[in-house]
Protein backbone atom coordinates (compact mmCIF):
# COMPACT_ATOMS: atom_id res chain seq x y z
CA UNK A 1 0.00 0.00 0.00
CA UNK A 2 2.55 2.31 0.71
CA UNK A 3 4.34 1.74 -2.18
CA UNK A 4 1.76 2.35 -4.84
CA UNK A 5 0.86 5.78 -2.60
CA UNK A 6 4.52 6.50 -3.29
CA UNK A 7 4.36 5.97 -6.78
CA UNK A 8 0.99 7.98 -6.99
CA UNK A 9 2.77 10.79 -5.67
CA UNK A 10 5.69 10.57 -7.91
CA UNK A 11 3.42 10.63 -10.80
CA UNK A 12 1.48 13.60 -9.37
CA UNK A 13 4.76 15.80 -8.88
CA UNK A 14 5.81 14.59 -12.90
CA UNK A 15 2.53 14.82 -14.69
CA UNK A 16 0.88 17.70 -12.79
CA UNK A 17 3.47 20.24 -13.61
CA UNK A 18 3.98 19.11 -17.25
CA UNK A 19 -0.22 19.59 -17.82
CA UNK A 20 -0.80 22.59 -15.65
CA UNK A 21 2.19 23.83 -17.81
CA UNK A 22 0.72 22.92 -21.41
CA UNK A 23 -2.96 23.81 -20.57
CA UNK A 24 -2.93 27.18 -19.47
CA UNK A 25 -5.66 29.73 -20.67
CA UNK A 26 -3.11 32.81 -19.87
CA UNK A 27 -3.07 35.08 -23.16
CA UNK A 28 0.52 36.11 -24.00
CA UNK A 29 1.91 39.30 -22.91
CA UNK A 30 3.61 40.83 -25.63
CA UNK A 31 1.76 44.25 -26.47
CA UNK A 32 3.74 47.02 -26.81
CA UNK A 33 2.81 50.39 -27.75
CA UNK A 34 3.32 52.99 -30.23
CA UNK A 35 5.05 56.06 -29.49
CA UNK A 36 4.66 59.10 -31.85
CA UNK A 37 7.57 61.90 -32.51
CA UNK A 38 5.96 64.66 -33.98
CA UNK A 39 2.82 65.83 -35.18
CA UNK A 40 2.67 66.50 -39.30
CA UNK A 41 0.75 68.82 -41.55
CA UNK A 42 0.60 68.27 -45.07
CA UNK A 43 -0.01 70.90 -46.91
CA UNK A 44 2.59 72.92 -43.92
CA UNK A 45 1.66 76.70 -44.93
CA UNK A 46 -2.28 76.03 -45.46
CA UNK A 47 -4.88 78.93 -46.95
CA UNK A 48 -8.12 79.48 -45.31
CA UNK A 49 -10.57 76.49 -46.41
CA UNK A 50 -7.72 74.00 -47.27
CA UNK A 51 -8.01 71.03 -46.37
CA UNK A 52 -5.14 69.50 -44.37
CA UNK A 53 -4.01 66.01 -43.39
CA UNK A 54 -2.70 65.45 -40.41
CA UNK A 55 -0.31 62.36 -39.86
CA UNK A 56 1.53 61.54 -36.38
CA UNK A 57 4.39 60.15 -36.89
CA UNK A 58 6.13 57.22 -35.51
CA UNK A 59 9.00 56.77 -32.89
CA UNK A 60 8.05 53.41 -32.10
CA UNK A 61 5.27 51.08 -33.48
CA UNK A 62 5.21 49.04 -31.18
CA UNK A 63 3.73 45.38 -31.49
CA UNK A 64 0.55 43.21 -31.31
CA UNK A 65 -1.61 46.28 -30.90
CA UNK A 66 -4.56 46.54 -33.13
CA UNK A 67 -6.57 50.60 -32.86
CA UNK A 68 -5.57 53.78 -31.17
CA UNK A 69 -7.86 56.17 -30.04
CA UNK A 70 -7.01 60.08 -30.16
CA UNK A 71 -8.51 63.23 -29.75
CA UNK A 72 -7.09 66.52 -31.46
CA UNK A 73 -7.90 70.74 -31.20
CA UNK A 74 -7.21 73.39 -33.49
CA UNK A 75 -7.41 76.29 -31.55
CA UNK A 76 -6.34 80.16 -32.98
CA UNK A 77 -3.65 81.71 -30.74
CA UNK A 78 -4.62 83.93 -28.18
CA UNK A 79 -8.49 84.28 -29.25
CA UNK A 80 -12.05 83.51 -27.68
CA UNK A 81 -13.20 79.39 -27.67
CA UNK A 82 -15.44 79.61 -30.84
CA UNK A 83 -12.10 79.65 -32.77
CA UNK A 84 -11.68 76.06 -31.13
CA UNK A 85 -12.47 73.22 -33.47
CA UNK A 86 -12.48 69.91 -31.98
CA UNK A 87 -12.52 66.06 -33.55
CA UNK A 88 -11.98 62.65 -32.40
CA UNK A 89 -11.07 59.80 -34.37
CA UNK A 90 -9.17 56.25 -33.93
CA UNK A 91 -6.95 54.09 -36.17
CA UNK A 92 -6.36 50.37 -36.86
CA UNK A 93 -3.69 48.06 -38.22
CA UNK A 94 -0.67 49.57 -36.31
CA UNK A 95 -1.07 52.00 -39.02
CA UNK A 96 0.20 55.65 -37.98
CA UNK A 97 -2.99 57.87 -37.20
CA UNK A 98 -4.71 60.38 -40.19
CA UNK A 99 -6.92 62.36 -40.15
CA UNK A 100 -8.32 65.82 -41.84
CA UNK A 101 -9.56 69.12 -41.18
CA UNK A 102 -10.37 72.54 -42.84
CA UNK A 103 -8.80 75.04 -42.06
CA UNK A 104 -11.14 78.22 -41.01
CA UNK A 105 -11.66 81.29 -42.99
CA UNK A 106 -10.04 83.44 -40.69
CA UNK A 107 -6.88 84.31 -40.78
CA UNK A 108 -4.55 84.13 -37.57
CA UNK A 109 -2.05 82.06 -36.11
CA UNK A 110 -3.40 78.10 -35.49
CA UNK A 111 -2.10 75.48 -32.98
CA UNK A 112 -3.21 72.10 -33.73
CA UNK A 113 -2.53 69.50 -30.68
CA UNK A 114 -3.42 66.22 -30.40
CA UNK A 115 -3.62 63.83 -27.63
CA UNK A 116 -3.49 60.06 -27.93
CA UNK A 117 -5.98 57.83 -25.94
CA UNK A 118 -6.19 53.99 -25.17
CA UNK A 119 -4.41 51.68 -27.24
CA UNK A 120 -6.02 48.49 -27.67
CA UNK A 121 -4.06 45.22 -27.93
CA UNK A 122 -4.61 41.68 -29.77
CA UNK A 123 -2.72 39.99 -26.57
CA UNK A 124 -1.99 41.07 -23.43
CA UNK A 125 0.41 44.52 -22.59
CA UNK A 126 2.74 43.95 -19.60
CA UNK A 127 0.83 45.40 -16.88
CA UNK A 128 -1.69 42.42 -18.15
CA UNK A 129 -4.08 44.82 -19.61
CA UNK A 130 -5.43 44.41 -23.11
CA UNK A 131 -5.58 48.34 -23.11
CA UNK A 132 -2.72 50.27 -22.76
CA UNK A 133 -1.75 54.02 -23.68
CA UNK A 134 0.95 55.59 -26.26
CA UNK A 135 3.22 58.64 -25.84
CA UNK A 136 3.39 61.49 -28.24
CA UNK A 137 6.51 63.85 -28.01
CA UNK A 138 5.51 66.69 -29.71
CA UNK A 139 1.72 66.76 -29.39
CA UNK A 140 0.96 69.79 -31.33
CA UNK A 141 2.30 72.20 -34.47
CA UNK A 142 1.57 76.17 -35.13
CA UNK A 143 0.88 77.48 -38.40
CA UNK A 144 -0.19 80.84 -39.93
CA UNK A 145 -3.35 81.31 -42.10
CA UNK A 146 -3.02 84.17 -44.26
CA UNK A 147 -5.49 86.77 -45.43
CA UNK A 148 -6.79 86.75 -48.98
CA UNK A 149 -5.22 88.65 -51.24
Amino acid sequence: MKRNILLLATFLMVACPLFFSNCSNDPEMDAVPPSFKEVVINPSKPNMGDTVTVTLKFLSQGKSWYKIEYKWTLSRYQQEAKYNVKGEGSSLEMKEPTFTFVVPDTAGMYTLRVNPGTVQASSLFANGSPFGSASLENNSVTFTVKAAE
